[in-house]
């Protein structure tokens, strides 16, 4: 009996020996593959680093070359509102100009005007020449001439407060009175408006579009955005959009917007481009209009602030 039981103790603890063995065994085995599997996890991490690193070389490639056609877009811009060469060089041009000033000064306005004409022709455009042609007219008697000078003038420089004021003057005379729409608010906008120098302009939205650029750039090479860097962003961005819309506008109202000025002294205008269409209205010299279309010698012309829109003969009016 005792034999037996010593037996079977025996058997039990070799068993459990066997049992430690096959444990210890296995969990060196299961030891061995953690270590086989962490080479594994570490190359994913190698690879995760390097595929961040190529999205962050790439966003800085796409920011610098995306820098390169605004920079292009802006130097078109500048190029297309350039003035071209003009024939009458600067000295001729002051000389003139100071001969048509000394004119209008000793009352002979007709033949300043004419001097003023002269530098205009010759391709040599200024705001002050417009000006002061537009002041020999009105002493003339010719309004319609006035308002256009007036005008140009104010196309070339919106900040020319002598202008906008004789402009308001001579309107205050005119035959077609135009309603300014919106009233005192809509007066102030289109004065700010007129007053945003596009040269300026283009200089702000160029340095606010490179300066976003730059923020974005040392965002991404940072691996991070600050919270200081995330405002700034936010700020120059809104600034951008706010200028680059102005700068748009500006662009828009001076080469695609067409406007003209009537210099016919009383002209019908008709429901289509002929004498044999129904009469709408009539307009007066010295009202401006928007050109909308031209065909066979007529323009179809809409008064600004009114749903007058109609057509009438091509040298009844002048672009500004």
């Amino acid at each position: 009996m005792l034999e037996r039981a010593g037996a079977a103790v025996g058997e039990e603890a070799q068993a459990m020996r066997r049992r430690t063995v096959a444990d210890r065994t296995r969990a060196v085995r299961h030891r061995a593959a953690v270590r086989k599997a962490r080479p594994a996890r570490c190359g994913m991490r190698a690879r995760a680093g390097v595929d961040r690193g190529a999205l962050r070389l790439a966003v800085l490639v796409v920011l610098v070359v995306a820098a390169c056609p605004g920079a292009v877009l802006d130097a078109r811009g500048q190029d297309l509102l350039s003035h071209e060469v003009p024939d009458v060089g600067p000295e001729r041009a002051a000389r003139l100009f100071r001969e048509g000033n000394e004119l209008y000064a000793e009352g002979n306005h007709g033949a300043a005007a004419d001097v003023y004409e002269t530098i205009l022709a010759g391709g040599f455009r200024n705001a002050e020449i417009y000006y002061n042609l537009a002041n020999a007219r009105y002493m003339e008697g010719d309004i319609a001439q006035a308002v256009l000078g007036y005008e140009r003038a104010l196309r070339l420089d919106g900040s020319h407060e002598d202008a906008a004021e004789n402009l308001e003057f001579v309107r205050e005379q005119l035959a077609d009175r135009q309603v300014r729409v919106g009233g005192a608010l809509s007066e102030v906008l289109e004065r700010f408006f007129r007053q945003a120098d596009v040269g300026w302009l283009a200089v702000a939205v160029s340095i606010l579009y490179f300066v976003v650029v730059g923020c974005i750039i040392a965002g991404v090479l940072r691996g991070a955005f600050q919270p200081w860097l995330l405002r700034a962003i936010v700020v120059v961005a809104t600034l951008l959009v706010l200028s680059g819309a102005l700068l748009g506008y500006r662009i828009h109202r001076t080469a695609a917007v067409r406007e003209a000025v009537v210099v016919a002294a009383d002209v019908p205008v008709r429901t289509g481009p002929g004498d044999d269409f129904v009469l709408e209205f009539r307009l007066h010299e010295g009202t401006k209009v928007r050109l909308r279309e031209a065909r066979d010698d007529w323009a179809r012309v809409s008064v600004e602030g009114t749903d007058l829109e109609g057509w009438l003969p091509e040298r009844a009016v002048e672009e500004i």
